[in-house]
């Protein structure tokens, strides 16, 4: 029964949504196959898309990026937060190499925490990454100049990528640099669900009515301009997550409506997001128009954004009109978008699972 060390950074749930199709594909092809999930995200995710017997060890792996809500980075933060989890790194490495070899998994397979890669290579085991970005990268975009404590950090986590078996990149991706050699594969995609027309009798909406879900992934939005969004005629709002929208008519949280996420999504007219990988590869596959505000501070926002307006219906709502309430012209301007010229390029999760399997054998 051979097993899976998945090593999965916590910052958000992206980073999950792409390792899950990919398990998902290699418990279809080797039905004994385990998985041991080494990560914060919590369980309730993968009980809703794992199909494959799992165990999850909530142990942390990397630190990401400190947010504020999701469209947000707290930059100082975010290097304070490595300083503190690298000050300890041998014990880190040591603690995790033990558990493997207790463990001992036929592979490691890590999206994309360095201190999965590092422990892996350490304790012998054949270890691949996977992802669209690196933490090297993201942190790159993030230093300053006379602090060289930050160019050390980022050197830090590309000696940690090293060593491993092979990196699988999805696309859309970023250019990597702490990895020579990179097997590039298409999107990675969740598979499709069984959508809930009942959604709309549900809440009540009129036949003329367009349904807009609002979903900025795991790091939860504090606030909304409720009031702004209740005088829009002609929409209804679905809040991802157990949103605050008591006293509001035109507003619920998908929370009160017992349905899963992708159910919901799948009967949305409109979609509000960050550019964020498992949203948008999902909408562009369903051919949702996709309304999305930017960070303008993140590494693979951008290819995301391309991905979107490629091989999609999408269109950019700008910070304060988001922050303002002003949707309206946004939101009729991406339902009136033409369908896209080019198909998205076909999935890449068999490929990836081509290059993976043959260590579970």
């Amino acid at each position: 029964m051979p097993l899976v060390w998945c090593s999965i950074s916590g910052h958000g749930f992206g980073h999950a949504a792409q390792l899950v199709p990919i398990l998902n594909e290699l418990g279809r092809r080797n039905p004994q196959l385990r998985v041991l999930l080494r990560t914060t995200t919590p369980a309730d995710f993968f009980q809703e898309t794992l199909a494959v017997p799992w165990e999850l060890s909530p142990v942390q792996q990397d630190i990401g990026c400190i947010q504020q809500g999701p469209l947000s980075i707290d930059i100082e933060k975010t290097w304070s937060a490595y300083e503190d989890f690298h000050q300890n790194w041998k014990t880190r490495v040591l603690d995790e190499v033990m558990a493997m070899r207790q463990a001992n998994p036929a592979i490691v397979l890590s999206n994309i925490s360095h201190l999965g890669t590092a422990s892996g290579v350490e304790a012998g085991y054949p270890t691949v990454a996977f992802g669209s970005l690196s933490w090297d990268q993201v942190l790159a975009e993030y230093r300053v100049p006379d602090r060289p404590e930050h160019t050390a950090i980022v050197e830090h986590i590309r000696q940690a990528y090293q060593g491993i078996t092979m990196m699988i990149r999805p696309s859309p991706g970023i250019r990597m640099v702490a990895f020579p050699d990179v097997i590039d594969v298409g999107p990675v995609l969740l598979p499709h669900v069984k959508p809930a027309p009942s959604i709309r009798q549900t809440l009540g909406m009129h036949a003329s009515e367009r349904l807009v879900l609002i979903a900025f992934g795991g790091i939860p939005l504090s606030s909304l301009p409720l009031t702004q969004l209740e005088t829009i005629n002609g929409y209804r709002f679905l809040v991802s997550g157990a949103f605050d929208c008591r006293g509001y008519t035109r507003i619920e949280s998908t929370s009160s409506i017992g349905l899963r996420f992708r159910q919901i999504l799948a009967e949305a007219d409109v979609v509000l997001t960050k550019p964020g990988y498992a949203t948008i590869v999902e909408t562009v596959r369903l051919g949702l128009p996709t309304l999305y505000v930017r960070r303008y501070n993140f590494a693979d926002e951008q290819p995301l954004v391309d991905f979107a307006h490629r091989y999609g219906r999408a269109a950019e709502l700008s910070r304060h009109a988001f922050e303002s309430g002003q949707w309206k012209t946004a939101l009729e301007q991406v339902l009136a978008s033409p369908l896209p010229n080019e198909s998205m390029p076909s999935e890449g999760t068999k490929a990836a699972v081509d290059h993976i399997l043959p260590f579970l054998q």
